[in-house]
């Protein structure tokens, strides 16, 4: 059985041919006129750096902090409606119910689940307190809080794949001594 080509194919297959060995002789005549030029001096190039300070803002994901200072002054003993406040927070949210009749309180980055959002207390992880595997915000003490540092871009690559939807940190003073007495109150009128 032969093969046979149309005028056509004929051409594209002699313009194809024609054309890849013009590709290939183009360089090397080109590296054999260098080799006769000589050694090229290249000139001094000189690099400098410097110590830039950056601000907070230029970090890779976007970070929050709120200071103990921001709780107080919303006047909220919760630490789930200081947090419920902000953008970026969804009002907890699991798969049974909306904050359940049990009493958690949870923290949802950007509406993904509060089992993908980790819970860091001074930069370790916190203890898993519902049967869904997330933390009960309820037993971080709110007097207790310096600031919360909440980073609102997916971390799974630093911490895992509960920080899905972000890392919140709750940072804890240190070297607490004495007694912190508080008073509110309100009135309200119908």
């Amino acid at each position: 059985m032969g093969t046979s080509f149309s005028p056509l194919n004929k051409r594209r297959v002699l313009a194809l041919l024609s054309s890849s060995m013009l590709i290939t002789a183009g360089p090397a005549n080109m590296v054999s006129a260098a080799e006769d030029d000589g050694a090229m001096v290249i000139e001094e190039v000189m690099v400098t750096g410097s110590r830039i300070k950056r601000t907070e803002q230029e970090s890779t994901s976007p970070v929050v902090v709120l200071s103990g200072d921001d709780f107080r002054a919303i006047g909220s003993d919760n630490v789930e409606d200081m947090l419920n406040r902000l953008p970026q927070v969804t009002a907890g949210f699991n798969g049974t119910a909306n904050n359940p009749a049990d009493g958690t309180a949870t923290v949802d980055l950007r509406g993904l689940g509060s089992n993908r959002t980790l819970v860091l207390v001074n930069g370790r992880r916190y203890l898993q307190s519902t049967q869904q595997g997330t933390v009960d915000l309820n037993n971080i003490p709110a007097a207790l809080i310096q600031n919360v540092e909440i980073v609102t871009g997916g971390a799974s690559a630093v911490y895992g794949s509960d920080a899905i939807s972000g890392v919140v940190n709750f940072k804890i003073k240190d070297n607490f001594e004495g007694l912190e007495f508080r008073g509110e109150y309100g009135l309200s009128l119908f």
